[in-house]
C-alpha cells in the first residue's frame, strides 16, 4: 500500500515538473511576441491554457492530499483532498494558513528545523517523513508527507498520505508484542517456535535457563527438546503434540518432566498452539514451557503427607507400614536403598527396624550412648540435623573418615531425623551406589517434611500393636472370669430381687407404722391437753399449800413435756413420709408457674410468729423489684423457704434473718442468712444427709428439737427441679443457706 502511494506520488512530481517547463517555455514565447504574427501568438496562448489546465486536473484528481507553499510556508493553493483531510474550507486555508497550523506543538519545533533547512538548501534536511498532523476539529492524524521544489521557483509541493490506519496497526502490534513479552517474563514462562518445514526451532533464553543451559548449550533442533524427555513421558507428549500437528486440535496442554543439565528432572506444563496454511495444513507450532517443578513437589509432598498418615489405619502391622512407607517415598524421590533406624532407650541401641539395601545386609548400632561409637545414622541422631554426603563433593573422603562409614560407602547418603515432640527418636536415610548427583535440595526438602509425620506414623502404629496386644491379654483374662461374673450376675440379681421387694416391705411397713403411730399420738396429745386443761380448772385451785402448789406445777410441765414430745413425734413421722415418697418416686407434684418472690412472701408470713418471740432477731427482705417466674409446685417451695426459715429462726439469738432473692444467667437463687452461731467445718459436708444433725447437737436451740429430715428434704425438692442447694458458714457469725432454680426465660414479673 505504501509503495502505491510512493509510485503515484513521484509520478505526479515529475508530471508537474515537466508541465513547469512547458509552461516556462510558453511564457518566453508569449514574451517575445513581438517576433511572432497573430496566429502564433493565438497558438502559444491556447498551449498554455492547456498546461494550467492540465496541471489543475492532476492536483486535484490525484486522490492524494496537496499543498503548494511559498517560502514562507503559507498555504497558495490546496487540493479538495486536503480540505478533507484538514477539514477545513479551501477559501479559509489559501492565503491564510501555514503548514505550521497544522502540526501538533510538539511535533513543530522539530518540523520548523527541517523547514528552515530545506529553505537553505541544505541536503541533510528530510523531504520524506511523518508528523502528527492536527485538523480543525482537533482530532490528530499520522501524515507522512513528501516535499518537493517546484522546478523554476520558490514554492513547494507537499503530498500528504493518511498514515493514521497503518500507524496505529503497527503500535497495537509492538503493544501486543510488549506485552506478550512482559507476560513471558512476568510469567517466568520459556517460550518456543517450531517450524515444521524446516525442522527448526527457535528456543527462547528462558527455555534453555529452565533446563540449565547456555545459549550454545542446547541445539535449535527438536530432537534436542526429544532428548530431555523423561522416557516415562515421552509418549503421552508426543501425542498430544501429534494431534495438534495433525490439526485435530488446534491448541494443547500437557504437564511432563525434562532432564535438567545436571541429571535431575524439571517437571514443565506445556502449552502449544498451531498455525495453518489456507489450505488447512499446520506449517508452524508455538507455545511456553512453565516451570512448575516446586508446585508438582508441594503437591507431591502433601499426597505423600496425606498417604503416609492413612497408611497407619490401613495397613495390618509395623512391618506393613514400614514398607508402605518405603513405596511412598519412592514414588517421590529414587529410594532403591532405604532404611529406618529407631531408639531402643532400654537397651542403649539404635535398631533398624526396616532395611533395604542393594549391597548390605542391616545390623543394629550398639552402645550409641558411647562418644566412641560413630557412623553415618549415628550422627544423624545425635546431630538432630539432615546429612548430605555425594562422591560430587571433593571434601566427601575427609568427610566421610571424621563420621564414620559401617558398610560399603555410597556415591550419594541421605539422612534425616526423625522427631517427635522436638526429641529426635530414629533416624531414615536413602542411598545410591552410582549416581552421586541423585538427590538434590529438594530431596532434602521432601525428605525433611515428611520425617515427622513418618515417625507419628510409626509411633501410633506401636501404640496401636501394643493395644492389640493388651486387649488380646485382656479378652483372654475375660473369658476366663466370664463363668464366674456370670454366676456372680445372677446372684447380685437375686439380691437385688431381695432388696427391692424389701424395699416395699418397708415403704408398705413405714405407711403402716407410721398411721399406726398417727392415730394413738393424737389420742394422747389430745388427752393431755385435755388432762391440763381440767387440772388448771379444778384441781389447781384446791391446792392451798405451797407444797401442792409445786406438786401442781410439775403435773402441768409434765403434760406439757407429753404434748411438746407428741407434736415432735408427728413431725417426724410426717417428715420420714415425706422423704420415703419422694425417694420412691410416688411423691405428688403439682406444678405450676410461679412468682418467686410471692413464695418468699407467703413462707416469711407463715414463719413470722415464731420469730415475734425472738424479741432480738429481725427479719429482713432482700427482693428485687422484678423477676422471672419458676415451673415448680408452690407448697414444694413453701415447704423449702419456711424450713430454712425455721431453722435460721431455732437458731438465731440475736441480730437478723435477711431473704434475699437474685435473678442471674438464668438461674435464681434464693438466700435464707442468720446470725446464728454458724457451723462447725466437720458438719458442712454432712449437713443435708438424712438424720444428720450439728455437733453442737440441739443445745443451743431448747425450745424445738429437729428431726434430723428437713435439709434432707430440702435437698430432694431442690434437686427434683434441677436445682442445687448449699451452705456457707462461719462459726460464731453465722450462716447462709442457699438454693438455685432455673428460670423460665421471657417471664419478667415484677416482685411489688
Amino acid at each position: 500500500m505504501q509503495g502505491d502511494h510512493r509510485k503515484t506520488k513521484n509520478q505526479l512530481i515529475d508530471e508537474l515538473d515537466r508541465l513547469r517547463s512547458e509552461l516556462d517555455g510558453l511564457r518566453k514565447d508569449a514574451d517575445g511576441g513581438a517576433e511572432c504574427d497573430s496566429a502564433e501568438m493565438r497558438k502559444v496562448e491556447e498551449a498554455l491554457r492547456s498546461s494550467e489546465s492540465h496541471y489543475r486536473t492532476l492536483f486535484e484528481t490525484t486522490g492524494t492530499a496537496m499543498v503548494l507553499l511559498n517560502p514562507d510556508g503559507i498555504i497558495k493553493s490546496c487540493n479538495s483532498q486536503f480540505t478533507i483531510l484538514s477539514g477545513c474550507a479551501r477559501e479559509d486555508i489559501n492565503g491564510k494558513l501555514g503548514w505550521a497550523d497544522f502540526v501538533v506543538p510538539e511535533e513543530l519545533e522539530r518540523m520548523t528545523r527541517y523547514h528552515e533547512g530545506r529553505t537553505k538548501g541544505e541536503r541533510t534536511s528530510p523531504r520524506d517523513y511523518e508528523f502528527t498532523f492536527r485538523r480543525k476539529d482537533g482530532t490528530l492524524k499520522r501524515i507522512h508527507v513528501f516535499v518537493r521544489l517546484l522546478p523554476g521557483t520558490e514554492d513547494r509541493v507537499c503530498s500528504l498520505i493518511d498514515e493514521t490506519e497503518r500507524y496505529e496497526a503497527l503500535r497495537a502490534l509492538r503493544e501486543s508484542e510488549e506485552r506478550y513479552q512482559l507476560m513471558a517474563r512476568g510469567a517466568n514462562d520459556g517460550l518456543w517456535d517450531w517450524d515444521l518445514e524446516t525442522n527448526q526451532v527457535f528456543y527462547s533464553p528462558r527455555y534453555r535457563e529452565i533446563l540449565g543451559y547456555a545459549e550454545d548449550e542446547f541445539p535449535n533442533t527438536a530432537d534436542a527438546w526429544l532428548d530431555s524427555l523423561h522416557p516415562d513421558d515421552r509418549d503421552r507428549v508426543l501425542a498430544a503434540n501429534r494431534e495438534c500437528i495433525e490439526g485435530k486440535v488446534d491448541q494443547f496442554q500437557v504437564e511432563f518432566r525434562q532432564f535438567h543439565k545436571d541429571g535431575s528432572t524439571r517437571w514443565i506444563l506445556g502449552r502449544g498452539g498451531s498455525s495453518k496454511d489456507e489450505n488447512g495444513r499446520v506449517y508452524r507450532m508455538s507455545g511456553s514451557h512453565t516451570d512448575i517443578t516446586a508446585r508438582k513437589f508441594n503437591e507431591r509432598t502433601t499426597q505423600a503427607l496425606y498417604a503416609i498418615s492413612t497408611a497407619v489405619s490401613t495397613t495390618r502391622n509395623l512391618q506393613d507400614l514400614y514398607q508402605t512407607i518405603h513405596s511412598i517415598i519412592d514414588e517421590v524421590i529414587e529410594a532403591k536403598n532405604f532404611f529406618i533406624a529407631m531408639l531402643d532407650e532400654e537397651a542403649d541401641m539404635l535398631r533398624f527396624v526396616y532395611f533395604q539395601d542393594e549391597m548390605d545386609d542391616y545390623f543394629d548400632i550398639p552402645n550409641i550412648s558411647d562418644p566412641g561409637q560413630s557412623s553415618l545414622s549415628i550422627h544423624v541422631f545425635r546431630t538432630g540435623a539432615p546429612l548430605f554426603l555425594s562422591q560430587a563433593d571433593p571434601d566427601v573422603d575427609a568427610k566421610l573418615e571424621a563420621i564414620g562409614v559401617i558398610g560399603t560407602p555410597p556415591a550419594v547418603w541421605l539422612g534425616i531425623p526423625l522427631r517427635l515432640g522436638g526429641r529426635v527418636v530414629g533416624a531414615m536415610a536413602v542411598q545410591d551406589y552410582k549416581n552421586p548427583t541423585l538427590y538434590s535440595d529438594q530431596a532434602i526438602s521432601f525428605l525433611s517434611a515428611v520425617s515427622e509425620q513418618v515417625a507419628m506414623a510409626i509411633e501410633r502404629k506401636t501404640i496401636e500393636e501394643a493395644l492389640t496386644r493388651l486387649n488380646e491379654e485382656l479378652e483372654h483374662k475375660v473369658e476366663l472370669r466370664t463363668a464366674e461374673i456370670e454366676a456372680r450376675k445372677a446372684e447380685l440379681e437375686e439380691a437385688n430381687r431381695r432388696l427391692t421387694k424389701l424395699d416395699e416391705i418397708k415403704s408398705a411397713m413405714v405407711s403402716s407404722v407410721s398411721h399406726e403411730l398417727r392415730t394413738p399420738l393424737t389420742s394422747i396429745r389430745g388427752f393431755a391437753k385435755l388432762c391440763a386443761k381440767d387440772f388448771a380448772r379444778y384441781f389447781q385451785p384446791l391446792a392451798a399449800s405451797e407444797l401442792l402448789d409445786k406438786k401442781a406445777e410439775r403435773i402441768r410441765g409434765n403434760l406439757g413435756i407429753i404434748d411438746t414430745e407428741g407434736e415432735r413425734l408427728t413431725r417426724l413421722i410426717n417428715d420420714f413420709l415425706d422423704i420415703n415418697r419422694i425417694e420412691s418416686g410416688k411423691a405428688c407434684w403439682n406444678d405450676n408457674f410461679l412468682n418467686p418472690c410471692e413464695a418468699i412472701r407467703n413462707a416469711v408470713a407463715a414463719a413470722r410468729g415464731g420469730f415475734q418471740s425472738r424479741r432480738g432477731v429481725e427479719l429482713l427482705l432482700d427482693l428485687p423489684s422484678s423477676s422471672r417466674l419458676i415451673h415448680a409446685d408452690p407448697d414444694k417451695i413453701q415447704q423449702v423457704l419456711i424450713n430454712l426459715l425455721n431453722n435460721a429462726c431455732k437458731f438465731t439469738r440475736q441480730g437478723k434473718v435477711t431473704v434475699s432473692l437474685r435473678d442471674n444467667d438464668d438461674i435464681l437463687t434464693v438466700s435464707v442468712s442468720d446470725t446464728g452461731p454458724g457451723i462447725p467445718a466437720a458438719d458442712l459436708g454432712y449437713i443435708f444427709e438424712k438424720f444428720h444433725k450439728s455437733s453442737l447437737g440441739d443445745t443451743i436451740c431448747t425450745e424445738q428439737k429437729g428431726t434430723g429430715l428437713g435439709l434432707a428434704i430440702c435437698r430432694e425438692i431442690v434437686e427434683h427441679y434441677g436445682g442445687s442447694i448449699w451452705v456457707e458458714s462461719t462459726l460464731g457469725q453465722g450462716s447462709s443457706f442457699h438454693f438455685s432454680l432455673p428460670a423460665v426465660p421471657g417471664t419478667e414479673n415484677a416482685c411489688s
